[in-house]
């Protein structure tokens, strides 16, 4: 699912339960920081859900978060990806939510 700014994302995570959350750091009318905490009131499940992609490092960023600097590939995306989703139910020892070992979904298949 897609959102183009802050808003819509938190609209987005209203309606619909997400097992993690990308986010840029700079979008219009809200930011990604804006949406990480509105979303964590909404849903605190996604408390160490959210990877935020930016331009430069945060001076401070928020605890519970990933960051990536940009650019960045699909691949460390991907592998951020992975990481949140894997570790949730490494400790049960169930595999990651409809992650198949050493698969990838078709999005991150068309890097270029």
């Amino acid at each position: 699912m897609t959102a183009a700014n802050g808003l819509e994302g938190l609209e987005a995570v209203r309606g619909h339960r997400f097992d993690v959350v990308i986010s840029d750091v700079h979008m219009p009318e809200r930011g990604g920081l804006w949406l990480w905490e509105q979303a964590l009131v909404l849903r605190p499940e996604l408390r160490g859900r959210f990877v935020f992609m930016s331009s430069a490092p945060l001076p401070e960023p928020p605890s519970m978060a990933l960051f990536v600097i940009k650019p960045l590939t699909l691949a460390t995306l991907w592998a951020e990806v992975r990481s949140i989703v894997g570790g949730a139910n490494r400790a049960n020892g169930e595999p990651p939510w409809g992650i198949i070992p050493d698969s990838e979904p078709e999005l991150f298949k068309r890097e270029a």
